[in-house]
């Protein structure tokens, strides 16, 4: 897998805005915030574009990414928000220049279609973590120091969690960590991004969605034989996903009901997603999950 340079304080991150936008004072508060802790940042050119729901046409906003996976004054590309949109323009990314000239990306949510087709097609390590007005804007301190072990070790590690990590399923497992917001990757399936299971650590994280339409997505991934490939699952914020009428399943006897009998090591109460503090977790790499021991550890470093 291809791996971006270490980011250090006085590097330059570029913003980019592949989803929706936000407001102006916004943007431009969370840059100063991220210039205060000694980054340089460049706006894409066309951040404050608007276009319907979008920021920008679908044109605009993929060019961004690809002009500042192509500049060599960028050495990290930062998602502002998500929302919706991505998926309209990932079939547009300049894979072949983003494979001569790869960066740190970095982003969620939306996000996660992006991720794949970096992760699957350019063979680039990319980082579910925070983005600029989604959390710089207003960022917690185990957040950013998250953020920063991430970008700044390009050694194995135990990947740190604020609160104490559960098992659903003892064991151990290993494998690459692919995924991201599971409404957002089932919209790859049967696309050219659409992510390869085998032998994988899945991670998957999810908001606002109630646990029938989590029991039908997870379903679908059943009976399509896609889970029963997996080496492991890590199970990251799932925030406000609730049962819709008092007959419908918690989501933790969804979990148990739909994954438990898949015998491999499960893992829950992650704290990456939608939710504050949020841990940043490579995607790409080489992790081991330990269901007894109950730790997350990479078996490589995320950066160069």
């Amino acid at each position: 897998m291809l791996k971006g340079k270490i980011l250090k304080k006085g590097n330059t991150i570029g913003i980019v805005a592949p989803a929706n936008s936000d407001s102006k004072d916004k943007i431009l508060r969370s840059k100063d915030k991220l210039e205060n802790l000694g980054y340089k940042v460049k706006l894409g050119k066309h951040i404050f574009d608007t276009w319907h729901s979008f920021a920008g046409t679908d044109k605009n906003r993929v060019s961004d990414i690809n002009n500042f996976f192509e500049d060599p004054e960028i050495d990290a590309i930062m998602c502002l928000r998500g929302g919706y949109g991505s998926i309209r323009i990932v079939k547009d990314l300049d894979i072949e220049m983003i494979k001569k000239n790869p960066k740190i990306f970095i982003g969620y949510s939306d996000i996660t279609t992006i991720h794949s087709a970096l992760n699957q097609k350019a063979g680039l390590i990319t980082f579910h973590g925070p983005m600029a007005s989604s959390n710089f804007f207003n960022i917690e301190k185990f957040t950013l120091d998250s953020f920063i072990e991430s970008m700044e070790n390009n050694e194995p590690r135990e990947i740190k969690n604020p609160v104490e990590l559960k098992s659903m399923t003892g064991g151990k497992a290993s494998g690459i960590v692919i995924g991201g917001n599971l409404t957002t990757l089932m919209g790859d399936i049967r696309t050219p991004n659409e992510l390869n299971f085998k032998e994988k650590i899945l991670f998957i994280e999810e908001i606002r969605e109630p646990t029938y339409k989590i029991d039908r997505i997870l379903t679908q991934l059943l009976n399509s034989g896609k889970l029963s490939q997996l080496n492991g699952i890590i199970l990251g914020d799932f925030n406000r996903c609730i049962p819709a009428s008092e007959y419908d399943m918690s989501l933790m006897d969804l979990f148990e009901d739909r994954l438990k009998n898949l015998g491999i090591p499960i893992i829950y109460n992650f704290k990456s997603g939608h939710c504050k503090p949020m841990v940043t977790l490579p995607l790409g790499i080489e992790l081991e999950i330990d269901g007894d021991r109950l730790t997350i550890r990479s078996l490589e470093g995320a950066v160069r």
